[in-house]
């Protein structure tokens, strides 16, 4: 074999090994940016998602609901079918909201942003929690109470960290979520 032929078929080997490490390296660059794409789609599909949902649902329901009456907690001596009617909101309405909310928080943390559980969501547990023994409460014979602590969690809704955490993440992923599809659909 002659120094032509040698260098020829080292030129070859070179380019082949070349495009074996280009072909991996982009073939790993997809794979990653694909299985971000799926991590980002399952934390709106079950997390993220499935949250500002019912934030916006229990949101729109207090803002049309609370206004049209004369009372809410806090406000001095309710009538007692002021008191009927928040606990039918309650039990009815905001509770199976609130305990959705907290079950895809016990049970979807895996999907969370952080690394950590943030504040609003542990005050969002815990004020679910605490709405338990005030519902079981409002079972018990010959309940009647006027008095507003026989009436709330002793944790408050965490409206105001809660509705900008979730409203933030859900849009941050949802931009992420667009520019991956967008990479990927060009390759």
């Amino acid at each position: 074999m002659g120094l032509e032929a040698a260098i020829t078929l080292g030129v070859t080997v070179l380019l082949a090994v070349a495009g074996l490490i280009v072909t991996y390296v982009t073939n790993l660059r997809l794979a990653r940016r694909k299985d971000r794409l799926d991590r980002v789609s399952r934390q709106l599909a079950e997390f993220y998602g499935p949250l500002f949902a019912l934030m916006e649902a229990s949101d729109r329901l207090w803002g049309e609901m609370w206004p049209r009456q004369s009372f809410a907690p806090g406000t001095p001596r309710p009538t007692p079918s002021q008191m009927a009617t928040w606990r039918r909101w309650m039990t009815h309405v905001y509770m199976p909201l609130n305990r959705r909310m907290a079950e895809i928080v016990i049970t979807r943390a895996d999907l969370l942003v952080e690394d950590h559980l943030p504040k609003c969501l542990e005050d969002l547990c815990a004020h679910v929690i605490g709405y338990e023994a005030v519902l079981a409460h409002w079972q018990e014979d010959g309940f009647d109470s006027a008095d507003w602590k026989d009436h709330i969690s002793l944790i408050d809704f965490p409206r105001n960290g809660l509705w900008p955490y979730v409203q933030h993440s859900f849009t941050t992923l949802k931009r992420e979520q667009a520019r991956l599809l967008a990479q990927v659909q060009r390759t």
